[in-house]
């Protein structure tokens, strides 16, 4: 299909556990969001693979991978309304291309590998550090109960055009789903063994809980039904997170963030969160044209 009619959710789907696992995901979200969902499914012949097979014969694997996705999305799903695309090239350049006209990207933790796969172990971190709309990344697990898993989107915030953005995604999918949202500012411990004194750390907490509450107050009044807890937490972004990803239904965090998030690109905190964390994670990213300072959290 014409990448231009791609809108909604786009889901990478390759055939692995992951894929479906992802292609799970997708399909709720579409569902709740009452969104289209095209599966797509990225292929290239790669050199040096130990067997020489013939252009045609590997597309024609792309082919039946990307139809059992379908399929599966549409019996899985019979009133959603689902697309298909079929792409050839490096997948990460494709995906980002994508992410310029849909609403949501979808991609398992890895993929199969190969010339076949979407090599989502590397693509993944890829389109989540580069995409234009916000990426989820899903894991292979087992599917958790409800007492388990209550209903909670933890979302990571430091104040950053990104953050913003995280904050935003985060109260539209409690919303959706009628979860709950727990917002995370992380204030990492100051050392304070030479200069006791001039270091207020009570004071310190004080301000973030305050801007916190601050940067959520309209989106209480956008989101009446979402039930919000705040927390600000000592300790390192990433482990901060990760402890309070642990019974969440998703966390979402910035692509890039200041503050008590420095440097929040993947390959630190998301990198960590991408690779590690208990539950799906979704990247945001602050709108292109925003480059005015923002108040930092921590």
């Amino acid at each position: 299909m014409n990448a231009a009619e791609i809108t909604g959710v786009v889901v990478g789907y390759d055939g692995s556990e992951n894929g479906v696992r992802a292609l799970d995901w997708a399909i709720e979200e579409a569902r709740w969001r009452g969104l289209p969902l095209t599966v797509l499914h990225v292929w290239d012949v790669y050199v040096g693979a130990p067997v020489a097979v013939p252009v045609a014969d590997v597309r024609g694997i792309a082919e039946q991978t990307l139809e059992s996705g379908v399929e599966y999305a549409c019996k899985a799903a019979p009133d959603l309304r689902v697309r298909s695309s079929l792409e050839r090239g490096p997948a990460a350049a494709r995906l980002i291309e994508m992410s310029g006209i849909a609403d949501l990207i979808v991609l398992g933790q890895r993929g199969l590998g190969g010339f076949a796969g979407l090599l989502l172990g590397s693509v993944g971190a890829q389109v989540a550090a580069h995409a234009a709309c916000p990426v989820v990344i899903v894991r292979v697990e087992r599917e958790p109960s409800p007492e388990e898993r209550p209903g909670r989107v933890v979302v990571g915030v430091d104040g950053s055009p990104a953050s913003r953005e995280a904050l935003a995604l985060a109260f539209a999918e409690a919303d959706a789903h009628e979860f709950s949202v727990t917002a995370v500012a992380a204030l990492e411990a100051v050392p304070v063994k030479d200069l006791p004194l001039l270091v207020d750390e009570e004071g310190l907490r004080e301000a973030a809980e305050i801007r916190l509450g601050r940067l959520l107050m309209p989106l209480r009044e956008l989101y009446p039904k979402v039930k919000v807890q705040s927390d600000v937490v000592t300790g390192k972004p990433r482990d901060v997170l990760m402890d309070a990803a642990r019974d969440a239904n998703l966390i979402v965090v910035g692509s890039r963030g200041l503050g008590g998030f420095r440097g929040l690109l993947l390959g630190s905190v998301s990198h960590a969160l991408v690779h590690h964390a208990p539950c799906p994670v979704a990247v945001a990213h602050a709108p292109a044209e925003d480059t005015g300072d923002h108040e930092r959290i921590t």
